[in-house]
């Protein structure tokens, strides 16, 4: 981390919580700097900032930083962010949560917060297991991943949260991992500027559950494994991957490839920095509360 974030994000923690309770190398700590950084930024005031979380490993972080937080139950994070923000649809509310606390418990939750499009600012982190709770197989463990739950390997197809996304009308969907902290700072500051419904996707690493049954190495190894296992969003590159595949490049000695296989190739690389967004369309809070609640307050 460099000298001047480090200084940014000491003045956003709760220093009194500190040392946090998460693993030595966990990707954890460099998504909540890199989500102090985007408000900081931003130049949003952090009395105007809250952080919503459920339960789990994610779920710690709103007790270490300075803004209004509220550490809700299992999956219900984003019913709560809900609630707060039609009551104070000035303030910006982020929903920090895992990937099982987000897809599996709290996923009809989250689905409709997206499909009302409330203003909420969705940051979730996916490392492919339960990390708090012993290892489970969680919505997106790849197939053949081995946890807890799944020692031979699981066999279900992971969820895609872009897919849901876009189904269920999200305003704006952007993934990025914790091995590119600097385009994760961009993309939660877009996030932040979006109005309606708002989601950054986080690859992270669980090395400690998820890496050593699968044999992945350390965290400084999981880590430096995302850059070659996810796309980069150069305008260049994108629109090469937007022409049709020349299956009959292998070369001399190089048999080409089949349609199947350029489809698993496909399939089986996560995009970095994946973005969608639709036109702009109204945060609809303000439509949620009740006219006679109006006329209470004046």
């Amino acid at each position: 981390m460099k000298l001047q974030n480090s200084f940014i994000l000491r003045e956003y923690l709760r220093p009194q919580n500190l040392p946090t309770t998460w693993c030595p190398g966990c990707g954890l700590g460099a998504i909540m700097s890199a989500i102090v950084q985007a408000v900081h930024f931003r130049g949003i005031d952090r009395r105007d900032v809250a952080m919503v979380s459920g339960i789990g490993c994610t779920g710690r972080m709103s007790g270490y930083v300075d803004f209004n937080t509220l550490h809700t139950t299992h999956g219900r994070a984003p019913a709560f962010a809900t609630g707060l923000k039609l009551a104070r649809p000035e303030m910006t509310v982020l929903v920090v949560m895992g990937d099982g606390d987000s897809m599996s418990i709290g996923g009809n939750h989250l689905i409709h917060a997206m499909r009302r499009n409330i203003g909420l600012k969705a940051i979730v982190v996916n490392n492919a297991v339960y990390g708090l709770t012993g290892g489970q197989a969680s919505p997106t463990t790849p197939v053949g991943g081995r946890t807890t739950t799944s020692e031979p390997g699981a066999f279900e197809r992971p969820m895609s949260l872009e897919t849901l996304a876009r189904a269920a009308g999200a305003q704006f969907y952007a993934r990025s991992s914790v091995a590119h902290v600097a385009s994760l700072v961009k993309l939660i500051e877009r996030s932040l500027a979006t109005p309606g419904f708002s989601m950054v996707e986080v690859v992270s690493n669980c090395h400690v559950l998820y890496g050593r049954m699968n044999g992945l190495g350390d965290a400084a190894q999981m880590t430096h494994a995302m850059d070659a296992s996810m796309r980069r969003t150069n305008p260049l590159l994108a629109k090469r991957a937007a022409l049709p595949l020349r299956l009959d490049a292998g070369g001399v000695g190089h048999p080409a490839a089949s349609v199947q296989d350029a489809a698993i190739h496909r399939d089986t690389r996560l995009e970095r920095g994946v973005i969608f967004e639709r036109a702009p369309v109204a945060d609809l809070s303000a439509r949620y509360r009740a006219p006679r609640y109006e006329r209470e307050e004046q």
